[in-house]
């Protein structure tokens, strides 16, 4: 059996190899404290006497947001965000100073990983490629979604939200229910 104090550590990757991590960022948006401050904070009102109006958990929610790097503290206290560091996650970094090549649905997407679309493909073969993936990412099979909710899930991917219902809609990969008022995954194309 081999000592472990002698065996090599495997080489940690290169910071600039690795995506920030959007986990933590989501997490604290779940938090309505961590959301009150970060709202606070984008509004460019968490100055130094505001900041001392905080409630403990939003002290802390302070704390964790400039841990995390989204939000940014100058001389005075004052506290706003970091619009480069809350892009950071959506962004794939260059290896080696070259970008990578990008296939498939990556070709369209920001960067070749998304989840914004870049551009919709011309090609009706990779756009339905490119709508199925957006299917697969933004509901469930068996989810049943109202268009408000559809349109808040779609807008990750495009900002055109009715283009892209109206492209899953014509391309089958979605279907209105018989109101009219929700969609779906139709049932036979369901991932099993």
């Amino acid at each position: 059996m081999s000592d472990p104090a002698n065996t090599p550590a495997a080489p940690s990757p290169h910071p600039s190899d690795a995506a920030p991590d959007w986990k933590p960022i989501l997490a604290a948006l779940g938090n309505e404290a961590a959301r009150t401050v970060f709202a606070r904070a984008a509004l460019g009102i968490l100055d130094p006497v505001a900041r001392g109006d905080l409630t403990t958990k939003e002290q802390k929610s302070v704390e964790g947001w400039l841990k995390l790097g989204i939000l940014t503290e100058d001389d005075i206290g004052s506290v706003t965000v970091d619009g480069n560091a809350l892009r950071a996650p959506l962004i794939v970094p260059a290896r080696g100073g070259q970008r990578e090549a990008r296939a498939g649905v990556g070709k369209f997407l920001v960067d070749g990983r998304g989840p914004r679309i870049d551009t919709m493909p011309a090609s009706p073969a990779e756009r339905t490629e490119v709508l199925r993936w957006v299917r697969d990412h933004a509901l469930e099979p068996d989810e049943v979604l109202t268009e408000v909710q559809l349109n808040q899930r779609l807008h990750v991917f495009h900002p055109d939200v009715a283009m892209l219902r109206r492209y899953l809609v014509d391309a089958s990969l979605l279907e209105r229910t018989a109101t009219g008022t929700e969609y779906a995954i139709p049932a036979d194309s369901r991932i099993p």
